[in-house]
């Protein structure tokens, strides 16, 4: 498309008709699409870039793909000696404009070193995650957890509306009391892992004592909800699975 490239061009970038074209010569190639039918079109189609791709250069997966889809283009670059690391980016638009993405990247140290200096041309931070597939699993985990707070907010406010509250209260009620850092308590505890043997019993009586009073005030929530009406199927989940939370 011409008229997409013109205002690209007009800045000093070079057009090209096909990615195996834009590819040819290069020792990175960044590759930002939709979905993982496109990553595979562009990396390892008729006209993909390692059609053209020498050894030794390095193709960094930006786009938010499946494990699946890491592994297929990991193993066709890797047969014509090019390393394909799947490298999510987080930051948004912001972030690309100022050059403060944070890239989470898996795959061989070595490649990796070897793209870092077109990564931190826009990005604060270049986090090497561990092999391959590792930065896409720290991507997709943090998109899930952007993507739940989502979720519990929407609930949040249809509860708060229905009761007759200003949902702009409800905002600042979240926003000054602490509940974005409550949110990381799984990980302060430890992460996922059971409690080891030697676990302080008042630790372990507190965590307890945390999963009674969610018990109780979800219970009050969902009694809420079912008293005005609605259906609040996050919250549902997160009272039923909550003790998960608490590793217990």
């Amino acid at each position: 498309d011409e008229a997409a490239m013109a205002p690209r061009v007009a800045a000093g970038a070079l057009a090209a008709s096909t990615p195996a074209a834009a590819a040819d010569g290069a020792g990175y190639v960044g590759v930002v699409v939709l979905d993982d039918a496109q990553a595979i079109d562009v990396v390892d189609g008729p006209d993909g870039v390692l059609r053209t791709l020498a050894p030794g250069a390095v193709v960094c997966l930006h786009t938010t793909v499946t494990l699946d889809t890491v592994q297929t283009l990991a193993a066709a670059g890797e047969r014509g000696g090019v390393a394909v690391l799947d490298s999510g980016i987080s930051g948004g638009e912001t972030g690309a404009q100022s050059g403060t993405l944070l890239s989470l990247v898996g795959g061989p140290a070595d490649a990796v070193e070897r793209a870092r200096p077109v990564l931190m041309a826009f990005s604060k931070e270049v986090v090497h995650a561990g092999p391959l597939g590792a930065g896409m699993a720290l991507k997709l985990a943090r998109n899930a957890v952007g993507y739940a707070w989502m979720h519990a907010v929407y609930e949040a406010a249809e509860l708060a509306h229905r009761s007759g509250v200003d949902v702009a209260l409800l905002e600042q009620a979240v926003r000054e009391t602490g509940t974005f850092e409550q949110a990381f308590t799984p990980i302060l505890l430890g992460g996922p892992e059971p409690f080891p043997p030697d676990t302080p019993a008042a630790m372990l009586d507190g965590v307890a004592h945390v999963n009674r009073l969610a018990d109780k005030d979800l219970d009050h929530t969902l009694a809420l909800a079912d008293h005005l009406g609605i259906d609040l199927p996050g919250v549902q989940a997160v009272r039923e699975g909550f003790h998960r939370s608490m590793r217990i």
